[in-house]
């Protein structure tokens, strides 16, 4: 039980108390090596050695347990040992045989229960100093991310030998593992009418990293795209939104959609199949099933693209653009046809009360929309003075902090019940 073999303590604590997080991960592949004494797994993967925080219990579990066993033997409460035991022989097999006795076994179950109390609170402190750590470098990445994003630059993290490469490649083989397990979901965003009606919602894909945390979710869609993973990623976002389309139906018999976002390099891959795969498998109908497509990303002219776009709006899937501003690639997605729906980019909408550049543009695209028979929704809506300039101009749907926040699937049903109620007497 002395030196690294008390890391037993450790695995035990690893699989009791902290088995969701990425030590619990390591625990796991670490059972049976440590079983049989083959430690370097922990003292290494977590680390033990070489650890500001761990260092204490590494050193002082063997010394407390050894002096345990010494006052236990010394008083004769457990025989002294009688063979030499292998040391790789797993505990409690390894305390009968040593001792001959039972009492050997009970000697080494409470040296466990022991070494776990002394380690506990350092596994504890080190989790949280690893989550600080992780934070500090994650905030990191998602700031020269975004700095790519306003530059229009291409982000190239992933290739890169620097710490952003280190855990840009992390979270890629964690983002494959939670495609895998299920551990993606979504929120949804709802969206209202002039009359205060939930309409319907954008859903909104999150990640809850064990170590991480929340991840910036635009870093996720560059994780997948860059990471190879897109196609499996998208399949499990159409598949939790067509579900989520099917519950809502289910518990709600008005009208209602639900849109979720895709990117240009999504038109790549057959997309429209795994649509139509979900639309059967939940038995429900395209005019629900609402398709974004972010504005800066740009979409290839490809028949290959086109045909797809056209068949998606075909089988009455609304296209949205996503982010609309008058640029010159907005205006050609308008005229290809395809696109009945646009959602105002959030700058617009954020300086439109005290913008009169603001309020001409948005004025345009709302007196543009209605002459090809586009709708128009403004995003990032968070003051009643905003809605009344934007109803003013002929834009009547909203989305923003000022309805509701990304809420839970159960939440966005409750808007939609509550908001649709008849008046009473009607």
């Amino acid at each position: 039980m002395g030196g690294c073999g008390t890391t037993i303590c450790v695995l035990l604590l690893l699989l009791l108390f902290f088995r969701k997080t990425r030590l619990g991960n390591l625990s796991k592949i670490s059972f049976f090596p440590v079983v049989f004494n083959l430690n370097e797994v922990l003292t290494f993967g977590i680390p033990i050695v070489l650890n500001p925080v761990m260092v204490i219990p590494f050193i002082s579990t063997p010394v407390v347990l050894y002096c345990i066993a010494y006052a236990a033997t010394a008083s004769g409460l457990v025989p002294g040992l009688i063979t030499t035991v292998p040391w790789s022989t797993p505990i409690l097999i390894s305390g009968y045989i040593a001792t001959g006795s039972v009492r050997g076994v009970l000697l080494q179950l409470f040296l466990v229960a022991t070494g776990m109390a002394v380690y506990y609170p350092f596994i504890r402190l080190n989790k949280r100093v690893q989550e600080v750590s992780a934070h500090k470098r994650l905030d990191t990445l998602v700031e020269a991310l975004k700095r790519c994003e306003q530059e229009t630059e291409p982000p190239q993290f992933l290739s890169r030998i620097d710490s952003l490469g280190m855990i840009s490649r992390v979270l890629l083989d964690d983002l494959k593992d939670a495609i895998k397990d299920d551990t993606l979901f979504m929120l949804y965003q709802p969206q209202f009418d002039a009359d205060g009606r939930c309409i319907g919602a954008e859903a909104l894909l999150r990640w809850n990293h064990s170590l991480y945390g929340w991840i910036y979710p635009p870093l996720i869609i560059y994780l997948a795209k860059e990471g190879g993973v897109l196609q499996q990623l998208e399949e499990k976002i159409i598949d939790m939104v067509a579900r989520s389309i099917s519950r809502t139906a289910g518990r709600y018999d008005g009208d209602f959609k639900i849109s979720f976002n895709i990117t240009g390099k999504s038109l790549l891959w057959d997309i429209e199949s795994c649509i139509d795969n979900a639309l059967k498998k939940y038995s429900i109908p395209a005019e629900r099933m609402w398709i974004e497509i972010t504005e800066q990303d740009v979409i290839s002219k490809s028949d290959e693209v086109v045909g797809t776009l056209r068949r998606l709006k075909a089988k009455g899937h609304t296209l949205l653009i996503d982010d609309f501003g008058m640029g010159h690639t907005s205006l050609l997605y308008l005229q290809s046809g395809f696109f009945g729906v646009v959602k105002l980019d959030g700058s617009l909408v954020r300086n439109i009360v005290h913008s009169e550049t603001n309020r001409n543009i948005v004025d345009s695209i709302v007196a543009l929309g209605n002459k090809l028979g586009i709708k128009v929704i403004a995003e990032f809506v968070e003051t009643q003075e905003e809605v009344d300039v934007l109803h003013s101009l002929g834009c009547c749907w909203y989305q923003g902090y000022l309805y509701s926040k990304p809420v839970s699937f159960e939440q966005f049903v409750s808007y939609l019940c509550r908001t649709n109620e008849e008046p009473s007497g009607t």
